[in-house]
């Protein structure tokens, strides 16, 4: 049994993966994109890289993990899903705990992965490569994108990158499976349903956040259930991973898309595992799937706070218990950018609801009232910009 030593976390936002590990008795060592209070304060050493447009620069993150100091075991989270190169870095002269990158290319490259499903009898949506002729409810997706960030509606009949594809629209709400696997055997975590933001009128389906509580029937989990155990030996899945898909008119399962590593929602399930449940992605990993019992998770959801307008928090900001991912004293947050990420658990899914909701008027009273106080001080005492 691998016993807990340190491990160096790679992703867009290492807190949750660092907060994880120190819970089950690592040392995390991180790279990500943000470097906030919540990753720094659970993390021997963090170093950041700073996240473009289309996400992570991969020279710059190579250059990153080269300089980090010897670990364990090493792992990545989001962030990487386009960058397989990156991973097969990550892995020279460390033990990779997490898919290798053959797997992920396969799941993140569309004209290999629906294939693929097709062979297994797993239902999609309809999707085709070349422009409908009418592309009225169809959307635009891209290969390796996270986030929703690369999801469109089809107006035109272009797709700008190789790993385009058209895709049929659904109306029902996306949800997600967290799962474990070992290569050839898996144990659904929790069943999820996703929110997105069309704040953004570029980014229409941009992530939001997510809660642990989903529509499913017994039936449909099932299927949910079967299609993971035909996906898990098929791509040689390890770790915690994560199956994204809807529900069609008549209440069939469609897949949408395989995330071959740990999801952000793992944040809704953790704190009911002792040790983490990094700790048990590193032991599916290496050892085999462990036995573990499922404990009741109460509700719970995150959702993520975009900046509103351009944000400097004061250095003297109290952020509530429950606000995560909170930004470094003298950071500059672009509109548009991830702010926070705020936090509630309840009895049922309409308790946390009205908590978030609560929670989130909240906190944008309180930056609003920040961001008047900075307004009134005099320019030499403002948090300096990032460079």
């Amino acid at each position: 049994m691998q016993e807990a030593g340190s491990a160096l976390v790679v992703a867009a936002s290492a807190s949750t993966l660092g907060r994880s590990l120190k819970r089950g008795g690592w040392t995390p060592f991180a790279i990500d994109g943000f470097g906030d209070l919540d990753t720094r304060e659970h993390c021997r050493e963090c170093r950041v890289v700073p996240l473009g447009k289309s996400g992570f620069d991969a020279s710059a993150l190579r250059s990153a993990i080269e300089r980090m100091e010897p670990t364990d075991v090493a792992f990545y989270g989001g962030g990487l899903d386009s960058l397989p190169g990156v991973i097969e870095c990550l892995a020279r002269g460390r033990v990779l705990a997490g898919n290798a990158p053959e797997t992920v290319r396969l799941a993140k490259t569309p004209r290999l992965f629906f294939p693929l499903l097709s062979s297994l009898g797993i239902s999609f949506p309809e999707t085709r490569f070349d422009a409908p002729r009418d592309v009225r409810g169809w959307l635009v997706k891209h290969g390796g994108s996270e986030g929703g960030g690369a999801v469109n509606f089809a107006r035109d009949t272009e797709i700008s990158r190789p790993d385009g594809y058209f895709q049929r629209r659904l109306e029902t709400p996306p949800m997600s499976a967290l799962f474990l696997a070992d290569g050839a055997e898996s144990r659904i975590i929790g069943f999820n349903t996703l929110w997105t933001s069309a704040a953004d009128p570029h980014l229409p389906f941009r992530f939001a956040g997510a809660i642990n509580r989903t529509s499913l029937s017994g039936p449909q989990r099932e299927v949910v259930r079967g299609i993971v155990a035909g996906l898990v030996p098929a791509l040689r899945l390890r770790g915690l991973n994560s199956l994204d898909f809807m529900t069609d008119e008549d209440g069939g399962i469609r897949v949408l898309e395989l995330n071959p590593r740990p999801s952000a929602t793992m944040a809704l399930y953790d704190d009911e595992f002792p040790s983490g449940l990094a700790g048990l992605h590193i032991r599916a990993c290496l050892e085999g799937l462990p036995e573990f019992a499922l404990p009741a998770f109460p509700a719970r959801a995150f959702q993520i706070i975009y900046a509103p307008h351009d944000v400097e928090p004061p250095g003297t900001l109290e952020w509530p218990v429950w606000c995560r991912d909170r930004p470094s004293p003298g950071c500059s947050i672009e509109k548009g950018a991830p702010l926070c990420t705020i936090t509630a658990e309840g009895a049922d899914e309409s308790e946390v609801l009205l908590s978030l909701a609560a929670r989130k008027t909240s906190l944008m009273r309180t930056m609003t009232a920040a961001g008047e106080l900075a307004a009134t001080c005099a320019p030499g005492t403002r948090p300096a910009r990032d460079p």
